[in-house]
């Protein structure tokens, strides 16, 4: 599985809300993520659901024509978090 994401869009991830997609990938390249799911807003996109720095964030993203996944943003989310739970999710992954 390859992750691949605008580099200065995750610029602006880091400086504005501390998030860093290389991390993200980290953690999606080790299954450490909790659900997946459709992305009612944009049919063409699905979200990663993970917890990232002890909280719940949502991770949009889509499919490219090579196969890899190629992530759009990250945002903490707190509809997710009051679903998950509200401590780190590590270890229950899927």
């Amino acid at each position: 599985m390859k992750v691949i994401w605008d580099k200065g869009k995750e610029e602006k991830l880091v400086r504005e809300r501390n998030i860093s997609l290389e991390e993200i990938a980290e953690l999606l390249m080790n299954k450490q993520y909790l659900e997946i799911l459709e992305n009612s807003r944009h049919p063409n996109q699905m979200i990663f659901i993970l917890s990232y720095k002890d909280y719940t964030h949502a991770v949009p993203f889509v499919i490219d024509a090579q196969g890899a996944i190629v992530l759009k943003t990250a945002y903490p989310s707190r509809k997710h978090h009051k679903l998950y739970g509200g401590t780190s999710h590590e270890g229950k992954a899927r």
